[in-house]
């Protein structure tokens, strides 16, 4: 009983940052997979000139994970809303495990 009453009261204490919290959720996972989009990225420019390559960069550092992150966060959002309630506490902790998880095996901690 004591733990359902402490699941459901962490439930609506994060219930106002759900927005903050599917934000942080989509920059993890760009911090993990950043290596991966910059690597196809180095590939396909590869060839270019360097003031050109140094532009490629910054603008996939400033717009491609901007629009990444703007553009996820509201879908990361709508699938945490459609979880119940009562779960939503675990599926974050697990999600975020999950992506620590990921992290380690990537040898980012």
């Amino acid at each position: 009983m004591f733990i359902l009453d402490l699941n459901l009261r962490l439930a609506h204490l994060i219930q106002p940052h759900l927005h903050d919290i599917s934000l942080a959720l989509v920059a993890t996972c760009l911090v993990v997979y950043g290596d991966k989009v910059n690597g196809f990225l180095k590939r396909l420019v590869s060839s270019w000139v360097f003031i050109a390559r140094v532009m490629a960069f910054i603008l996939m550092c400033t717009f491609g994970y901007g629009l990444l992150a703007l553009w996820s966060q509201p879908l990361v959002y709508w699938g945490i809303t459609r979880v119940d309630f009562v779960y939503r506490p675990v599926l974050l902790l697990a999600c975020f495990c999950f992506l620590g998880v990921l992290a380690e095996r990537k040898r980012h901690l």
